[in-house]
C-alpha cells in the first residue's frame, strides 16, 4: 500500500537509477541524484524542526527545487512553493496565514529569502544538501508518517484580499496519480513538458506522474511560450510526447500558425485545464496532430488538480462548446439547484465534489474552510464533506457535463435576462479574427464589456456576434487590447481586466 509518495522516488530511483527524472535549460537530475539531494535536504530538516511542519521554498523553477519540495517531505513535513517574483507584500500575508518553520532558498534568491523569512530558519538549499544523509532519522519519520499528512499547501487568490492556502495530503495525491495512469494511460513511455508553475496545481501532473511511473519531465523555458518556433524545436529535441496546458498557452500556439508550418507530430497526449478551451483553437490542434489523445479536465485547486475529464471523441463545430465530461475515478460529482437538489434535464446547478480528492481545508483558515466545505445536503446519516465549487454547470443530452463559467460570472441583464457570461465567450472565441478575449459585467452600469485581441474591429465582431447571440446577451461595450493581461498561471487576469476598464 502506497502511503507516502516517497514510497514512488525510493522504488523508482532503484529501478532506473540513471534516468533523467527532471530537466531544465541548466541542469538535470537523474531519479538517483533527485533521491539523494532530497534525502540530504530532509537530513538537514529533521535536525532543525519537528514533523508535519510548512516548508517554504523560495527558488526558481528548476529540478533542484523540485529536490527541496520532497526533502521537506523526508522530514515528514509539507512543502510550500512561492514564486521568486511575488511582490514582498502578498508574501508577508502568505506568512502570516502560514508561519513557515524554515525556507530553502537558491543563491539568486538568498537575500530576499532572508529578509522575508522572520523567525524562521533559512537556508540555500545546496548548502543543506552537504549533510549526509541520517538513514535512521529518516526511517523514523517514515514509520510516524500516515496518508493523510499533508503534503503541499498551495496558496491561491482569496475573495477578502488574503491568499488562502489550498491543504493537500499524500492520499489525495496518490490517487490522483493513479488515476493519470490507469484512465490516462501515463506511463514509464511517456516523456513530459511542463508548462505550469509550481506554484499552480497543474504541475501535480507533471511532478507526481514523474515520480509514480519513472517519466522523465522537461521544464519548458518561459521563452518558448512567446517565441512559438523555439517551442517546437524544444519539443522534438526532447522527444516530449506528453503534454498539460492551460488553455491560454494553447490558444497562442495555434494564433501563431506554426501549427500548420511545424506541427509537434511527436505529441501523443495532448491535455489541457484551467480555462475554457475553445474549439475552434482546438479544432486546429486536431487538424496539425490528428494522431495525439486530447483531453479536456476540469478541477480546482481544492480537489487536487482535476476532479473531471473528456476525451475528445468526436468532431465539434468552432463555436461548440466543450464537455468536461465525467467524474475521474474514485470521485463523486453532484449537480445541485437552489434547493440543494440534483438538477433536472436542461437545469443549471452549482458544480460540488465529494471524494478522496478533496482538500483538508484551507491552512489556519477555519471560517472559510467551513464555508466552502461543507456537509453533503443529500446526506443526514453520517457525516461527508462536500466541496463547493462556485462553478455552475448542466448536463447535455449524452450525460456529459457542460462547464457553464462561475457562479460569480452569471449575471442578471436588463433587469430580467439571466445571462451566462461563459456562452458570450463561446461565441466571441469562435470568431476567426479574434485571438482570445473575455467578457465582464458592469453592474453600475448594467452593461456586457467585451474585452479581446486580434484583428476584426468593434463593428465586425458586433455584427459577428448578433449572428449567434439573441440581442439580450450581445456586448454593450467593446475593449480592443493589443494583449490581454494574465496571471502567474498564464489565465486572464480578470482581475486587472475589471480594474482597468470598469469604472
Amino acid at each position: 500500500m502506497i502511503t507516502n509518495v516517497l514510497d514512488w522516488l525510493d522504488a523508482t530511483a532503484a529501478r532506473l537509477p540513471d534516468k533523467i527524472a527532471f530537466g531544465g535549460e541548466k541542469s538535470a537530475l537523474s531519479f538517483a541524484r533527485l533521491r539523494d539531494l532530497a534525502r540530504r535536504g530532509g537530513t538537514y530538516l529533521t535536525r532543525r524542526i519537528g514533523m508535519n511542519m510548512p516548508v517554504a521554498v523560495f527558488m526558481e523553477k528548476t529540478p533542484e527545487c523540485l529536490a527541496a519540495f520532497f526533502a521537506a517531505v523526508y522530514a515528514g513535513c509539507f512543502y510550500v512553493p512561492l514564486d521568486t517574483k511575488m511582490p514582498a507584500e502578498r508574501i508577508r500575508l502568505i506568512f502570516d496565514t502560514l508561519h513557515p518553520a524554515f525556507v530553502f532558498c537558491d543563491e539568486k534568491n538568498e537575500a530576499a529569502a532572508r529578509a522575508v523569512a522572520g523567525q524562521a530558519g533559512c537556508e540555500v538549499f545546496s548548502a543543506a544538501c552537504a549533510a549526509e544523509p541520517d538513514d535512521a532519522a529518516l526511517a523514523a519519520v517514515r514509520a510516524a508518517h500516515v496518508d493523510t499528512d499533508l503534503l503541499y499547501v498551495l496558496f491561491t487568490s482569496g475573495s477578502t484580499g488574503v491568499p488562502k492556502g489550498v491543504t493537500i495530503s499524500h492520499r489525495s495525491v496518490v490517487d490522483w496519480a493513479d488515476w493519470l495512469h490507469e484512465g490516462l494511460g501515463i506511463d514509464e513511455t511517456c516523456t513530459l513538458g511542463n508548462q505550469a508553475p509550481f506554484v499552480f496545481d497543474n504541475s501535480t501532473l507533471d511532478i507526481y506522474s514523474t515520480l509514480r511511473n519513472g517519466c522523465t519531465t522537461w521544464i519548458i523555458p518561459k521563452k518558448c511560450f512567446s517565441f512559438h518556433k523555439t517551442m517546437m524545436q524544444f519539443l522534438a529535441e526532447h522527444e516530449i510526447n506528453t503534454i498539460f496546458f492551460v488553455p491560454s498557452a494553447m490558444i497562442a500556439i495555434a494564433n501563431s500558425g506554426i501549427l500548420e508550418k511545424d506541427p509537434p507530430l511527436g505529441l501523443k497526449n495532448v491535455f489541457f485545464c484551467g480555462e475554457v478551451m475553445p474549439n475552434r483553437q482546438l479544432n486546429m490542434w486536431r487538424r496539425a496532430v490528428p494522431a495525439a489523445k486530447y483531453c479536456n479536465m476540469y478541477g480546482p485547486t481544492e480537489i487536487t488538480d482535476v476532479c473531471s475529464y473528456y476525451i475528445v471523441d468526436r468532431q465539434f463545430g468552432d463555436d461548440d462548446p466543450l464537455p468536461i465530461g465525467r467524474a475521474c475515478a474514485n470521485t463523486r460529482i453532484l449537480i445541485l439547484n437552489d434547493a440543494n437538489r440534483p438538477v433536472g434535464p436542461d437545469e443549471t446547478g452549482e458544480l460540488c465534489v465529494l471524494g478522496t480528492c478533496l482538500s483538508l481545508g484551507y491552512y489556519n483558515n477555519p471560517a472559510q474552510t467551513e464555508k466552502a466545505f461543507v456537509q453533503n445536503p443529500l446526506n443526514s446519516a453520517f457525516h461527508e464533506r462536500m466541496y463547493r465549487t462556485g462553478d455552475l454547470a448542466r448536463y447535455n443530452e449524452r450525460g456529459e457535463i457542460m462547464f457553464l463559467g462561475r457562479k460569480d460570472f452569471q449575471i442578471k441583464h436588463q433587469g430580467c435576462y439571466r445571462i451566462e457570461l461563459g456562452e458570450i465567450e463561446t461565441a466571441l472565441l469562435a470568431q476567426d479574427a479574434v485571438a482570445n478575449g473575455c467578457c465582464l459585467f458592469d453592474e453600475g452600469k448594467d452593461e456586457i464589456v467585451c474585452v479581446y485581441v486580434g484583428g476584426q474591429d468593434e463593428r465586425e465582431l458586433a455584427r459577428a456576434l448578433a449572428e449567434k447571440l439573441p440581442s439580450y446577451m450581445l456586448p454593450n461595450r467593446y475593449v480592443h487590447l493589443e494583449r490581454l493581461p494574465m496571471t502567474i498561471n498564464d489565465k486572464i487576469d480578470r482581475v486587472t481586466l475589471k480594474k482597468e476598464h470598469i469604472g
